[in-house]
């Protein structure tokens, strides 16, 4: 015998009316526990059957089975099998009953001790959502009256179960909609991203009554997952640890882009169990989602081991979904904040650094200048005044040192702002500052142009000129170069633009490793500054003959058609070897 819990007093006969059913259906209707109302409704059935035992199965949202009284082994079996059946039909598909009025009541007796096994559906509606079995005693009339009365109890308590699973669950609903409140608050007022992850996981954790929650980012260039925020289970040894993505659950879901629940998760085969192994927690449950930002997966957020039976379900995978989206949109932000912020310490550093050559400028050249030609110019009136004759040639150098002046200060305010780069273009620009240094510089610059498919606009053309004169301000600076050759080429998409010198050449890796040491911050400006125009920016220098010198590389996609009027495009231009 199997004594589930000792049944109450019976009388022999089932005696009842329909004012005892309808009292019946009252006093369920009053309770709000599903577990509570379940335990209340079999008592109350055994005592209106006057059951030696019974069984309710409940299929709303989870399986539930509640048994109380004596089952016989031979009982138990026949109760296993039916329960059996109607939950695997459950799980597999709605089933429903064509009328309500008619329900299915399946009757059977025990060989040997004549005990009555009884089994009807509880209905919601026409949809089954469990079924109820009673063990009646020998000799105990099951008539049509009975079956009537039994089929009103599986309609009556089908439907206050499904009730009471749905105020739960809008209940729930609610407790998830005042968490998705404090969530969007904090979005919005807390700028600490880690604080903001941090409150996210507890509460996520909380309100879905779990004891553990991760949030795990991907390292794209080493496929790995790492660990940024953690709630629970051992979160501070797993503060920055790191996990292949090709291992466990979460790297399934990072690898798929997929949510997923696993309530064995000892038994699932994607389990990884060196976590628990670091940490010393036990996971027994597991759901996860994946953190996606415009259909691409930055990482994954998984909560484990739920507190109450039944593991986690549908709902709380879409509550885990929502959750994750809020986490990914604050990730994606902080990573933009973070971005606009470098951007403009480079902005700052590039016009600190323009402010430094435009006074070094000034006074290496256009001041010395000025410098030279005040003290002519008093060299020149002591001469009137003892020599006459002599001054007219000092008026002559004064006049070379008035030009060189004046040359110099066109170069310094065509660098500040080139006005023919907004009136005719890039390439009259730069044919134009490469006849201005020719002028100035003791390097001959040699430039090779191309007729351009499509004009870019100001300010795209500014990015580019402005990295074309901070290479060429480079060469003066360092590379003693004695030749300067501009390139220009295009495909049908592309400009490059080549910068090469003859110079001493230097070492690129040794360079941009010392960068912060030495304050300079050339080569990084050139590159965020192609950066910012989709451009890409290659470095290549060497040292020792024959091919000593530094050649600067940039290609930049050109405008796109729609945005102008067309010209056939130009046969490409080789580059100088």
């Amino acid at each position: 015998m199997v004594d589930i819990q000792p049944r109450p007093h019976a009388s022999p006969v089932a005696t009842f009316d329909d004012a005892t059913v309808l009292d019946i259906f009252f006093e369920l209707a009053a309770i709000r526990d599903e577990n509570t109302l379940l335990r209340k409704a079999l008592v109350l059935l055994r005592q209106a059957f006057h059951a030696e035992a019974g069984s309710i199965l409940v299929q709303v949202r989870t399986p539930q089975r509640l048994r109380m009284g004596t089952f016989p082994p031979e009982a138990m079996i026949v109760v296993d099998r039916w329960e059996g059946a109607i939950e695997r039909q459950l799980l597999e598909r709605v089933w429903r009953i064509p009328s309500s009025d008619d329900i299915p009541i399946s009757v059977s007796r025990l060989p040997g001790n004549d005990l009555i096994l009884v089994n009807a559906p509880l209905l919601r509606d026409t949809r089954v959502v469990g079924s109820v079995c009673l063990i009646l005693s020998p000799g105990q009339p099951f008539g049509l009256n009975v079956r009537r009365r039994l089929g009103a109890f599986g309609r009556g308590v089908g439907q206050l179960v499904s009730l009471s699973a749905d105020l739960s669950l809008a209940q729930q609903r609610l407790n998830r909609l005042g968490f998705f409140y404090q969530v969007g608050q904090a979005l919005v007022t807390n700028f600490d991203l880690n604080e903001f992850l941090s409150n996210t996981m507890q509460l996520a954790a909380d309100v879905m009554d779990a004891g553990a929650s991760s949030l795990m980012l991907i390292d794209e260039e080493k496929a790995e997952l790492v660990f940024e925020v953690s709630h629970g289970g051992g979160s501070d040894i797993l503060r920055r640890q790191r996990m292949s993505m090709n291992k466990g659950i979460a790297g399934w879901v990072a690898r798929s882009g997929k949510p997923t629940i696993a309530n064995d998760a000892r038994t699932d085969p994607r389990f990884n169990p060196q976590v628990d192994v670091r940490t010393g927690f036990l996971t027994q449950s597991i759901a996860a989602v994946p953190l996606k930002i415009k259909g691409r997966t930055i990482g994954v957020l998984e909560v484990l081991n739920k507190y109450s039976g039944g593991g986690f379900d549908s709902e709380d995978l879409r509550l885990l979904t929502s959750i994750g989206a809020q986490a990914a949109i604050a990730i994606e932000n902080a990573r933009l904040y973070t971005t606009l912020r470098e951007e403009r310490d480079s902005i700052i550093q590039a016009q600190e650094n323009v402010r430094r050559e435009l006074a070094r400028n000034l006074h290496d050249g256009t001041v010395q200048m000025l410098s030279a030609i005040s003290m002519s110019i008093d060299h020149v009136q002591r001469l009137l005044e003892v020599r006459p004759e002599a001054a007219l040639s000092e008026l002559d150098t004064l006049r070379k040192l008035v030009h060189q002046a004046t040359r110099e200060a066109r170069v310094v305010l065509f660098e500040l702002r080139p006005i023919i780069l907004e009136t005719q273009g890039l390439v009259p620009t730069l044919e134009s500052y490469a006849e201005q240094l020719n002028e100035t510089e003791e390097f001959a610059v040699h430039l090779r142009s191309a007729v351009l498919p499509r004009q870019f606009d100001p300010r795209r053309a500014g990015t580019i000129f402005s990295i074309v004169q901070e290479a060429i301000n480079n060469a003066k600076r360092h590379a003693a170069a004695r030749n300067l050759w501009i390139t220009m080429g295009t495909t049908p998409d592309i400009l490059t633009v080549q910068i090469r010198d003859d110079g001493r050449g230097f070492d690129v890796a040794a360079v941009a490793e010392s960068y912060e040491r030495r304050g300079s911050f050339g080569l990084l400006n050139m590159r965020e500054r192609a950066r910012l125009i989709d451009g890409h920016l290659g470095i290549q220098s060497n040292t020792k003959p024959p091919d000593q010198g530094t050649t600067i590389t940039l290609s930049v996609p050109l405008p796109p058609l729609d945005d102008y009027e067309t010209r056939p495009i130009p046969t490409t231009v080789e580059f100088d070897d």
